[in-house]
């Protein structure tokens, strides 16, 4: 009996083997399944960010060089003693993250910090407060860069039905009961 799917969100696989004592277990095949997750959501991540426009507040970050597209990588651990290594790491800058070009932190004053952070809270205007600064005495929204959409939980909530039937179909290949 198997059964797919979690009430409560998130996912859960269940797999229960009626009469069999011993049960084959492929690691290889689920790793290479969870790699090929990590590829089709890298890329369905960098296209929500690749349209050649500027954005607005909440809308997924528009493309100018690309930087940001780019550093997305994804990273499958491989099992150790204590990890199993069933699970795969997608974002900008993932450390070790396949496919990706690291973002290079500008220095100076005012442009050092992780720039998709930037983009997913938001700056305010005058955030660093002189004497004359009043909060919005200027008019205008008080926000120097608004906040934009998180386009890495677009593209992961996108792709979890595929995700979700992909491990699925893989566990079915990988674990061979034995009868008794």
């Amino acid at each position: 009996m198997a059964t797919l799917g979690n009430p409560q969100g998130g996912s859960y696989v269940h797999v229960d083997f009626q009469g069999m004592k011993t049960i084959d277990f492929n690691r290889r095949i689920v790793h290479r399944a969870f790699s090929k997750i990590g590829q089709v959501i890298q890329k369905d991540a960098r296209n929500r960010i690749s349209q050649r426009h500027g954005s607005k507040p909440g809308e997924d970050p528009g493309y100018w060089s690309g930087a940001t597209a780019r550093s997305i990588g994804y990273y499958v651990p491989r099992a150790t003693g204590s990890r199993p290594g069933f699970m795969v790491k997608i974002a900008p800058n993932q450390k070790r993250g396949r496919g990706m070009t690291p973002l290079k932190l500008h220095q100076g004053p005012g442009s050092s910090g992780f720039y998709p952070a930037y983009l997913f809270y938001g700056v305010r205007r005058g955030a660093v407060r002189t004497k004359s600064h009043h909060k919005g005495a200027s008019g205008g929204s008080g926000w120097r860069i608004a906040p934009r959409g998180n386009y890495m939980t677009a593209a992961l909530a996108n792709k979890k039905y595929w995700t979700e039937r992909m491990l699925f179909n893989t566990l079915r290949r990988a674990v061979k009961p034995k009868p008794i």
